[in-house]
């Protein structure tokens, strides 16, 4: 697995813990794994040019 495929798993996993926290009406966890989801996210779309 490359690292682009692990980083959009990880973007994914902190995607769904952030819905969880959040319908346990914790804003703080929510918000804290939702940056962390678009941070992983941002991360795993972002290619340099000569890996094409």
């Amino acid at each position: 697995m490359n690292r682009n495929k692990v980083l959009a798993i990880a973007s994914m996993l902190f995607a769904v813990i952030s819905a969880m926290f959040a319908m346990t009406d914790a804003p703080y966890g929510a918000a804290g794994f939702a940056i962390a989801a678009g941070l992983a996210g941002l991360f795993a779309g972002w290619r340099r040019g000569d890996d094409d």
